[in-house]
């Protein structure tokens, strides 16, 4: 089971600029991994620099590798350090457990975080005050 939750780009962060952008590898092949469903999509993982702000007010830097389902290049034209919007960001939390062999009882071990959008483009493109 895991938990969605919508990301405010605007408020959260301080900016975001893209880094790269390749095709999401299916584990352990070279095949290009895919969404489920009647009408499959390619799957890339872009590859962002984030930027939020401590308690003290210093600038904290982070890369998020963000999952975008695309029929083409979702970063094509992009270079790299361009601001941009991630459309519809999203977060994805779950959790990880270990079953107990003796009591068949899980425990949680820890949690495995994600990142995904819809698109992504360049900062300049978005609509006045619509960044997600």
């Amino acid at each position: 089971m895991f938990t969605l939750f919508k990301i405010n780009q605007v408020a959260t962060f301080q900016g975001i600029a893209f880094l790269s952008c390749d095709p999401k590898r299916a584990f352990g092949s070279d095949r290009q991994e895919m969404t489920k469903g009647p009408n499959p999509l390619p799957k890339f993982e872009v590859q962002v620099v984030a930027m939020t702000r401590d308690q003290f007010g210093r600038p904290q830097n982070e890369v998020l590798r963000v999952g975008i389902a695309s029929a083409t290049d979702p970063a094509k034209g992009l270079m790299p350090y361009t601001p941009v919007d991630l459309v519809n960001f999203e977060i994805g939390v779950m959790e990880k457990t270990k079953k107990n062999p003796e009591t068949g009882e899980e425990k949680v071990i820890g949690v495995q975080v994600w990142y995904r959008a819809e698109a992504v483009r360049a900062l300049a493109a978005a609509p006045a005050g619509k960044a997600a």
